[in-house]
């Protein structure tokens, strides 16, 4: 076996590899839509070197036509999901330039089945067997280009410009690493393919496709951010159980410490609109152990008379910081009044937005 299908059989298997990793990755993680595009775009990518390895060893023009008719296929898959990998990881790029790459795209496979024997010649007289590294024997076409070409070239050249669009756009955003890293090495290797395919093309050099390899480059660029992204993604899972069992800690002890002075308290967290609160503050507001609470809740039990100044005073307390003391009545579910005295502080984060709001609550005797 010669070290070209070696070499080239070592890339397929990698890219397989690869797009096998990102698959069972995406399985476990089904809203993370990138890892199964890129398992897509490694599986196009693996097709692509079987195509060159293919070409390599043509033995006739008319075979080397065929091959290269259908490798039109795996092409566009590649180009569309990297363009879909782009606007979903890096969250950049012009829509109407993604659109534009996968129209030319799409336009240029649909015209290389029109086109005999593709859309890259005309006419393939012959072969022209050139020693190659090792002296190993290659395949290279020799023909007239067919001018259609330039269909798909142009979707090539629109698509290192959607690159860098959207690496600019990463980079202005804040996303320095994501657009060094993804973003760089799309703009890098994608060049180098494209500049060696067009110079192969136009019969400028005579040498095989080597796109793959630049593939290979990209694609282990990509794997590279993409795992230092879940590691990242572990290391703050990790950090935020640790915070929540802190936090569960924190609040069993405010609620024995509430218990003792036979006071109730509760928790806004105004984000995500949950209110935690201990058992002496449902039993004076009349929830259920197990009920589900958030503001609106809680609001609903505020008598109507009182529910404008409670809200007032919160809606003040949220916008200036100030503590807040209110005295008003709740209806409990069986009609009766009841009394309660209650005092707060909201709490802010670093842009000075209120996060979280605690109170403390006692009954009063009936006014």
């Amino acid at each position: 076996m010669s070290w070209i299908t070696i070499v080239w059989s070592m890339n397929a298997a990698a890219c397989l590899t690869l797009a096998g990793i990102y698959l069972l990755v995406w399985s476990k993680q089904r809203e993370s839509w990138a890892y199964l595009v890129l398992s897509c775009n490694a599986v196009a990518g693996a097709a692509l070197t079987a195509f060159e390895l293919a070409l390599m060893y043509a033995q006739t023009g008319e075979q080397y036509g065929v091959i290269l008719r259908w490798a039109a296929f795996p092409v566009w898959l590649l180009v569309v999901s990297l363009v879909v990998f782009v606007r979903l990881y890096l969250r950049g790029g012009r829509l109407l330039l993604a659109w534009s790459v996968c129209g030319a795209r799409t336009l240029a496979l649909i015209l290389n089945f029109i086109f005999v024997p593709n859309l890259s010649y005309r006419q393939i007289t012959g072969l022209r067997h050139i020693s190659w590294w090792g002296g190993e024997t290659v395949s290279v076409p020799v023909g007239v280009t067919n001018p259609w070409i330039l269909v798909a070239q142009l979707s090539l050249f629109l698509l290192v410009i959607f690159f860098v669009d959207a690496t600019i756009t990463a980079w202005r955003r804040g996303d320095r690493q994501r657009a060094l890293t993804v973003g760089g090495a799309l703009i890098f290797f994608s060049a180098i393919a494209i500049g060696q395919v067009v110079l192969v093309v136009w019969g400028v050099i005579h040498a095989p496709f080597l796109a793959c390899f630049s593939y290979l480059g990209l694609v282990a660029a990509m794997g590279y951010q993409l795992s230092s992204d879940m590691l990242q993604r572990a290391q703050l899972t990790h950090q935020l159980q640790a915070s929540e069992g802190y936090l569960r800690e924190t609040q069993q002890r405010m609620e024995l410490a509430a218990d003792a002075a036979e006071l109730g308290m509760w928790e806004w967290d105004i984000v995500r609109n949950e209110i935690w609160i201990t058992d002496r503050g449902r039993s004076l507001f009349g929830f259920a152990a197990s009920e589900k609470l958030d503001f609106d809740r809680f609001r609903s039990r505020l008598h109507p008379e009182d529910r404008e100044s409670v809200l007032n005073e919160v809606e003040n307390s949220l916008r200036t910081g100030a503590e807040y003391r209110s005295e008003y009545r709740v209806v409990l579910p069986n009609g009766q009044l009841r009394w309660i005295a209650g005092r707060g502080h909201v709490e802010c984060n670093g842009d000075g937005q209120p996060v979280r709001m605690r109170d403390v609550m006692d009954k009063l005797l009936s006014q």
